[in-house]
């Protein structure tokens, strides 16, 4: 048996899969002082025998919640003499050019705890100044005392990054119990603030995260947990708990991902039935909103992402968040009607979890709609106060003289229109037409929006996979192990030599291969997959290709231009194919299958008579609307709406003008009738 638990702001979600396929699932609300506890509720909820357990797989947010809630480790900044403003000056740069309220982002480090170190290393590597070690070890007795981690990134380290090992083997000798992250572990790559910037996050969580994990490790290993504890990644793979407390950095974004890997799979599932081979993936919960987006089969990852205009330079799945969920607050501002992003939470919550919430929220404004049935229980058999929700509805609705039905209406509307803009920022705004995809919904509160969003996007085809309340963790169980490596690489690719291309690429699968064996991965199982950042010459960003051989080097650089100008005029619209084109960075991603859950079939049916009948608001009017059970829909069911799917985790809504049909996997595929 294999789990997967995913936190989120309001709920965390576990999925228990045996050898047969078999799913058994747990969702409980998150406990926001200590993460640990949600967490082992949830492993006890799915009543697990602890010696079956082959692994856990978590995708954790205690580094992502400690960057967002600014309590992070105290850190210190150490850099090259005369570069201490690197950090605080960034780009210089104003990315909301008409926002007179644009502020700068806040740095982690202040100025006053950022110190130079006497040393220089020029763009070839080559040694311009030595490192002072006396006064490194002189500078480590006093950061001690005043710190939590150090945060060592040097000019041109990527390199040469002799003198940042060094440092960290003296402050090793001075401080040992001092987490000190340097830039070429995290990120060996050219441009200096953003190095710089992802260095001190890495630093900036790593205490809260490695304490996390230890204490996790421990309690789960009282339990009985003699397997694997794994923890999800940024890039779309796993990796040891162990290695994810000396890499806290890729565990920022790894509950979200965990959705977009199911949705992959999932995907593969329904390939036979129905075309889903492009898919925006949204993920609604509690608190937040994701999208993300699969391409012929595979999640779109990128290399540089943002957390609150901080950039970061590490692969990661890639995923835009909003803060728009079921606990999002619709609130009075300027004399019109907001929703979020400010969230109820887990603590106190929706007003109609009677647990002292007194503000309406997207769940209490479905309620109200009769969109969620008044059968309906939430986190294992939490029954919803109607009558909580109406009061909190008409106390903001007096404000705007509106009654609860019309209020309820607006709250969702304006959460639809949100989460439509949400989706059109990663695909209208990029050039892609959002109606050659399906949509794939999920999260406690995905399936219940999902149509509306389809019909904003004139999306044709809606899949709400099974088990989509606790998909992100269930997702987990579908990934692979991965470590991706990356090397400076600043040569033009008509002037290469073959021969040092090769090197360079041996060189980096020698040190993927170990990160993967180093994690439990059998040497013969390793999969290689290289790449290369590529540029017009001139130009400040990059396009990144597989590096595809049938084994000459020297052909695959002959055809790299090419391949080059088709892949810029798919992701800008342009390309100029007479232009230079220049490598600036290589990479390497070593991969290790740990299995795929197997998938149960469902039995040939029909749909049988509803377990009840709810008065459900659509387009101003009160439909009567049957209440099927998931569970009891067999496959090649058909369900014709107005209708309510329920199941213990989420609902789903079929509106008027929708037809649901069942998968041989069970997943329901919605389109319109």
């Amino acid at each position: 048996m294999r789990v997967g638990v995913d936190i989120g702001g309001t709920f965390t979600d576990a999925v228990a899969v045996d050898e047969g396929g078999r799913i058994r699932t747990a969702k409980v609300l998150t406990t926001p002082r200590r993460l640990h506890d949600g967490v082992l509720e949830a492993l006890e909820r799915l009543e697990v025998d602890w010696g079956r357990l082959e692994s856990i797989t978590h995708g954790t947010t205690a580094g992502l919640n400690a960057f967002l809630e600014r309590r992070g480790a105290r850190v210190a900044l150490l850099t090259t003499r005369g570069f201490r403003d690197v950090y605080e000056l960034g780009r210089a740069n104003r990315p909301d050019m008409y926002n007179v309220r644009y502020r700068q982002p806040t740095p982690l480090v202040p100025r006053r705890w950022i110190y130079e170190i006497d040393e220089r290393v020029a763009a070839d590597g080559a040694v311009v100044v030595a490192l002072d070690d006396d006064a490194v070890r002189s500078l480590g007795q006093r950061l001690a005392g005043e710190f939590e981690a150090v945060a060592v990134c040097f000019l041109h380290s990527y390199a040469n990054p002799g003198h940042e090992q060094r440092v960290a083997d003296l402050l090793a000798d001075v401080a040992p119990h001092l987490p000190v992250v340097c830039s070429h572990e995290i990120a060996p790559e050219w441009r200096e603030y953003e190095r710089t910037s992802t260095t001190v996050i890495a630093a900036y969580v790593a205490p809260i995260v490695q304490n996390y994990l230890a204490e996790l490790e421990h309690d789960v290993g009282e339990r009985g947990l003699r397997g694997p504890l794994r923890v999800m990644q940024s890039n779309g793979g796993v990796m040891m708990a162990a290695m994810a407390r000396r890499k806290a950095i890729q565990t920022l974004f790894s509950g979200p991902v965990g959705g977009t890997i199911a949705c992959v799979a999932v995907a593969e599932h329904l390939r036979d039935e129905v075309d889903v081979s492009r898919l925006i993936c949204i993920d609604m919960g509690g608190t937040s909103f994701d999208v993300s987006l699969v391409v012929d089969g595979e999640a779109d990852v990128e290399l540089e992402s943002e957390l609150e205009r901080h950039p970061v330079l590490s692969p990661t799945v890639a995923i835009h968040t909003i803060g728009a969920g079921g606990g999002s607050v619709g609130h009075v501002e300027a004399g019109g009607l907001r929703v979020g992003p400010r969230s109820a939470g887990a603590e106190p919550g929706p007003a109609c979890y009677g647990a002292g919430g007194a503000e309406p929220t997207v769940t209490d404004a479905n309620l109200h709609l009769g969109r969620i049935p008044s059968v309906a229980r939430l986190a294992g058999g939490m029954a919803l106060d109607a009558a909580a929700a109406e009061g909190a509805l008409n106390a903001v609705g007096e404000v705007l003289g509106l009654d609860a039905e019309r209020l309820a209406t607006g709250v969702v509307a304006v959460a639809d229109s949100t989460m439509a803009n949400a989706i059109r920022e990663i695909t209208v705004l990029r050039g892609i037409d959002p109606r050659s995809f399906a949509l794939m919904a999920f999260g406690g509160a995905g399936p219940l929006h999902a149509t509306a969003l389809a019909d904003e996007l004139e999306i044709e085809v809606v899949v709400v996979p099974a088990d989509p309340g606790v998909l992100s963790a269930y997702g987990m169980l579908h990934a692979d192990i991965r470590h991706d490596v990356v090397q400076s690489f600043y040569v033009g690719v008509a002037d290469v030599e073959p021969e040092t291309l090769e090197a360079t690429l041996a060189e980096l699968a020698e040190r993927a291969r170990l990160l993967a064996k180093e994690d439990g991965v059998d040497e013969r199982a390793i999969g290689l997959e290289p790449s290369a950042d590529l540029r017009y010459v001139g130009q400040e960003y990059t396009v990144t290709l597989p590096l595809e051989s049938d084994g000459s080097t020297t052909q695959m650089l002959a055809d790299l231009p090419a391949r080059f100008a088709e892949a810029h005029e798919v992701r800008y619209g342009h390309s100029n194919p007479a232009e230079d084109v220049e490598f600036v960075n290589l990479r390497m991603a070593a991969r290790g299958s740990l299995g795929r859950p197997s998938a149960a079939e469902l039995p040939l049916g029909e749909a049988g008579e509803p377990v009840a009948v709810e008065r459900t608001w659509f387009a101003g009017s009160w439909l009567a609307t049957p209440v099927h059970r998931r569970e009891a829909l067999p496959a090649g069911a058909t369900v014709a709406g107005p209708a309510i799917i329920l199941e213990d985790a989420c609902t789903t809504l079929v509106p008027p003008s929708w037809t649901a049909t069942v998968s041989a996997g069970g997943h329901l595929v919605l389109r319109r009738s």
